[in-house]
């Protein structure tokens, strides 16, 4: 179980490598924090350079994937130093076996937050006051 455990965070260190241009190698278990939502439809992982939520299923509207991506677009979402996005993905980035963070709860990672709420999940870089929101029936990147 462990090694399955370890190999979805060096998936998911891809994923954030690729995304934010963090260097993955440098990623370990001990510097990423995995999480899913008690309804199991939204898991995150948080490192010291940014965060990236995944949704399973969801009601809302798709955003048209641009033409640069070749992958899934519209369901896993980012925030970093400078930004927040929508992120294009060939494999999923998040391990939804991971412990659950009950509602009104919050993980943090250096200047990244998560917090779960009923209503929905919210990642921001707490110096920027970049980041996102995501539920079944909205979405919210700023």
């Amino acid at each position: 179980m462990k090694a399955k455990y370890l190999s979805t965070i060096a998936g998911a260190a891809a994923i954030v490598s690729a995304t934010f241009g963090v260097d993955a190698g440098t990623a370990d278990a001990a510097s990423l924090s995995q999480f899913v939502a008690p309804s199991g439809n939204i898991g995150c992982l948080l490192g010291p350079e940014g965060a990236v939520c995944q949704i399973r299923d969801h009601s809302y509207v798709s955003p048209q994937r641009p033409d640069n991506c070749h992958g899934a677009y519209g369901d896993v979402f980012g925030v970093q130093a400078e930004s927040a996005r929508i992120t294009c993905h060939t494999d999923a980035p998040i391990d939804f076996h991971s412990p659950v963070v009950d509602y009104g709860q919050q993980v943090r990672q250096g200047n990244f937050v998560c917090t779960v709420t009923l209503q929905y999940v919210q990642c921001v870089n707490a110096t920027t006051g970049h980041g996102f929101q995501i539920a079944r029936e909205f979405y919210t990147v700023y």
